[in-house]
């Protein structure tokens, strides 16, 4: 299957002084319990947005999705992608969003590094 490419919104490099007030880099700081209260408080769309940001190659996007002929992603899925993307590079991380094992259920990003 060929893969498409569709950039609608190109995200600008946020200078690193400027990190530490951007709400994206913020949500990569939070330690896992913060991390997971914070993400199923989120709505879909700003989980979405994140995903997008942090990979513009990503189909995230509900258009993007659609296109490659996918279902859009749910509120919960988008939920979990978030959470095993900032989580999977951390030392000591078992696989687990609460008490559910994420690793083994098919998921739009890779839970490995």
């Amino acid at each position: 299957m060929k893969r498409h490419l569709y950039a609608h919104s190109p995200y600008p490099i946020v200078p690193e002084e400027q990190r530490t007030n951007d709400w994206r880099y913020q949500l990569m700081e939070l330690s896992e319990d913060a991390l997971l209260k914070k993400v199923n408080a989120m709505p879909r769309e700003k989980l979405i947005e994140w995903l997008a940001w942090n990979d513009v190659y990503g189909i995230f996007r509900d258009e993007d999705s659609i296109a490659e002929g996918y279902e859009p992603l749910s509120k919960e899925h988008a939920a979990i992608c978030v959470f095993v993307v900032v989580m999977r590079s951390r030392e000591g991380w078992d696989g687990n969003m609460g008490g559910i094992y994420v690793k083994d259920i098919s998921l739009a990003v890779s839970t490995e590094v």
